[in-house]
């Protein structure tokens, strides 16, 4: 299939049945010829998978539901929550449009609207993700279509990410700024680099002393964790664990046993913070001061990028920039060749050979 242009028009040449044929675009912009080329691609596409109907019958917000209902739940709670709250600003632009009729465009355009009303780039990108999935298991599960639109639109750029991290005496202060049940809590987020969840989560079964580890089960990116524990975190843990209540499986836990209310952690621990004179110092950037330390101390990036748990050393290179050292050796060797050109000249010039 191609586009040429005849009597001011575009037209696309494309085979059909087995046989060429052409076919007039209507227009002379070759923009539009380009979007009605691919939507011919389409509609053929959906023709010769018997797709074409369910794809002009099928809404969006019908693959939504459906999704919600035989995909959705068996995702974690908090997933489910950003995927309602990503739905929100997804169904009323696109709920009442049927499948094929989403086009590149749309797409654009949403992006553009969101852009407008102050939406971030992570926040965007979750929505196109979203869609994106929504599609791809209708092609993959239900058999309502072949094309998947949001796959030619791309995300949002996003900033660097954030990097905090405290020096020696500012983690001293917030130690010392923490009550009794909190600083052990940022002792072994700092020493872990877990996320809050999986802390105020932490069950006893999931801590092996003999093997020194604690296996994470429910990690961001579904997958298990094991994380090796330093001789601080044993002390630690083995230090609660010898005064550890029987009526509850939680290594941290409120007065009546229950897991601890990330919310309130959070608060607790803004509250230190403010206490330890830090500024915008949040739970989560002691997950940062950890992978941060451990950069700067030579770490290799791999090993700090599986200790996180990370898919992909993408999201470790935010921490790239701390580990000068690293980089040094490279730009140290010109030291050997600034060395034997120096002995060069200075041979020279001793031989009477200086020039001007």
């Amino acid at each position: 299939m191609s586009l040429f242009k005849r009597g001011g028009k575009w037209y696309v040449r494309l085979r059909y049945n087995g046989r060429d044929a052409w076919q007039s675009t209507g227009t002379d912009n070759k923009r539009l010829a380009e979007q009605r080329e691919a939507q011919l691609k389409l509609e053929m596409a959906q023709e010769r998978f018997g797709l074409k109907d369910e794809g002009s019958k099928r809404s969006f917000e019908e693959l939504a539901k459906k999704y919600a209902r035989e995909d959705g739940m068996q995702k974690a709670a908090k997933t489910q929550l950003r995927d309602k709250i990503s739905l929100q600003h997804l169904l009323p632009v696109f709920a009442n449009k049927y499948l094929n009729q989403i086009t590149p465009n749309m797409i654009n355009d949403y992006k553009v609207m969101r852009r407008s009303e102050k939406a971030s780039a992570s926040s965007i990108n979750k929505e196109l993700a979203l869609a994106k999935h929504l599609y791809y298991v209708a092609i993959r599960q239900f058999g309502w279509i072949a094309h998947n639109p949001f796959m030619q639109v791309p995300l949002e750029k996003m900033p660097p990410g954030r990097v905090k991290y405290l020096q020696e005496d500012e983690y001293s202060r917030l130690c010392v700024a923490c009550d009794e049940q909190l600083r052990p809590i940022v002792v072994l987020a700092v020493n872990t680099g877990l996320r809050l969840d999986n802390i105020t989560s932490l069950v006893w079964q999931q801590i092996n002393f003999k093997n020194g580890t604690i296996v994470v089960e429910h990690t961001k990116n579904h997958e298990r964790l094991g994380v090796p524990m330093n001789q601080t975190v044993k002390n630690l843990l083995s230090g609660l664990n010898r005064v550890r209540r029987i009526d509850t499986p939680y290594v941290f836990y409120t007065p009546a046993g229950a897991k601890l209310c990330n919310t309130l952690v959070s608060r607790r621990f803004k509250q230190a913070s403010k206490r330890a004179g830090l500024e915008d110092f949040r739970f989560h950037d002691l997950r940062h001061h950890f992978a941060s330390m451990l950069v700067q101390h030579g770490v290799d990036r791999y090993v700090v990028q599986r200790l996180l748990g990370h898919k992909t050393a993408a999201m470790t290179e935010r921490y790239a920039h701390l580990a000068p050292n690293n980089l040094r050796g490279g730009v140290e060797v010109l030291d050997k060749v600034g060395d034997v050109v120096a002995k060069t000249v200075a041979g020279q010039i001793e031989g009477g050979h200086e020039s001007v």
